[in-house]
């Protein structure tokens, strides 16, 4: 039963990109039909067992202030049916978190999750190049109803997306590679790691440049300061390397174009029209300040707040903080922050453990998070259900208790 379980989660991580990100309603339906199906299973277990240990993480109690705030916010939410549908996706969400943490016990589990994430990773890049040079083979992923150009976008339905799971998933490959975990595939890790960072490179998103490369100056830090890193060397060659690739992609046309479009209001969802829209948001939330307007209702309450000018409606904030507030009140921010406080201590303690494993999944566990919160300033990536999961995946790798050997396991049986 254990097995099943764990297939329901590493199927939600498989589909849930391959689907669009999962953006539709059929693909929301099937997560919470998926996640639903592994906490039966869970709960069946644990009667046939009795054994209910609960694990406890450093996030309880901030996502039980998260809960009571968005239960809060749903009771005078301006459309409540519709606050309940976003509730019933963060529930999930948090049923995932809870289910990874209580059942990746092992090392074994741990490889596990992690490749299932690098492997859908490596799918995407390597489709989305073949779709980029015209050796798509599968129709369904033609979004000919789309107008990105040359952007790379894979099987997502936004290039900024893909970049978002790309700068979330490629610091566990590059955290192996640095960490020396199995040493006889190194090669292979840093061949994949390249792959990913060009994929990241050609879907043209400058949030997810910028996001990538903070978060790897996050990792580059915590590695150079660490007494348990000894390629000191290697790291440089790399931080080297990747600031030339990145100046080389910087002289190329289309990069150059992207860069200069950052300002011009004639581009859709531009940096000048995402500002303009945050002081719409803002407006909104000094209206409803204490409970905010309701999960999941921006869509339809934005319409009133929109500034007069814009190209098109804007359906997201462009900002998940704003976005967040706005629905749920001013009383997240704390949350948030207790949130990402709690979160990084657990994680920085865990870097300190001797195991490879350890520290490599934690590592790049907290830079792919570091990376979203970054790109979260001015896009959408956590209201898109695929990255929305592999976030909470990663969230639970750096709060999870400490892998034991498979045989403890066994042996507590």
């Amino acid at each position: 039963m254990r097995h099943a379980l764990r297939a329901s989660l590493f199927a939600l991580l498989i589909f849930t990109p391959l689907a669009r990100g999962s953006v539709q309603g059929w693909a929301i339906t099937i997560i919470e039909m998926i996640t639903l199906l592994a906490l039966t299973l869970f709960l069946l277990e644990k009667c046939m067992i009795w054994e209910w240990k609960w694990i406890k993480t450093p996030l309880d109690k901030p996502i039980i202030a998260l809960i009571i705030l968005s239960i809060a916010a749903i009771i005078f939410s301006l459309h409540k049916q519709t606050s309940i549908r976003s509730f019933t996706l963060f529930s999930a969400y948090l049923v995932i978190f809870y289910l990874i943490v209580n059942t990746v016990r092992t090392r074994s589990q741990f490889r596990q999750l992690i490749y299932v994430i690098i492997s859908v990773a490596v799918f995407l890049a390597l489709f989305g190049l073949f779709k980029n040079f015209g050796a798509n083979p599968f129709p369904w992923w033609d979004y000919v109803e789309l107008n990105y150009g040359d952007r790379l976008m894979s099987t997502f339905g936004c290039p900024n997306h893909l970049a978002g799971y790309m700068e979330m998933s490629l610091p566990l490959l590059l955290s192996l590679f640095l960490l020396g975990f199995r040493p006889g595939i190194t090669f292979i890790l840093g061949y994949l790691t390249l792959l990913l960072l060009v994929a990241l490179m050609l879907s043209l998103s400058r949030g997810g440049w910028i996001s990538t490369l903070m978060s790897l100056a996050f990792m580059a830090v915590a590695l150079l300061s660490s007494r348990h890193f000894v390629r000191k060397k290697l790291l440089i060659i790399l931080i080297a390397g990747s600031l030339l690739l990145a100046l080389i992609a910087l002289v190329s046309t289309p990069v150059v174009e992207r860069v200069k479009t950052a300002m011009e209001m004639e581009e859709e969802a531009s940096f000048y029209s995402r500002v303009i829209a945050w002081g719409g948001v803002m407006e909104m939330i000094s209206d409803y300040p204490l409970v905010g307007i309701g999960p999941g209702t921006f869509k339809t309450v934005f319409t009133q707040y929109q500034p007069p000018g814009l190209r098109a409606h804007f359906t997201m904030a462009h900002n998940d903080y704003l976005h967040f507030i706005s629905e749920t009140g001013l009383l997240l921010i704390p949350v948030i922050i207790w949130m990402i406080i709690a979160l990084y201590r657990k994680g920085f303690k865990k870097l300190k453990n001797p195991s490879r494993l350890v520290r490599a999944t934690t590592l790049g566990a907290m830079t792919g998070i570091t990376a979203i919160l970054f790109h979260s300033i001015t896009d959408f990536n956590l209201h898109i259900p695929a990255n929305a999961i592999l976030f909470t995946v990663l969230a639970a790798l750096v709060v999870a208790p400490l892998p034991v050997k498979d045989e403890r396991i066994t042996d507590n049986r």
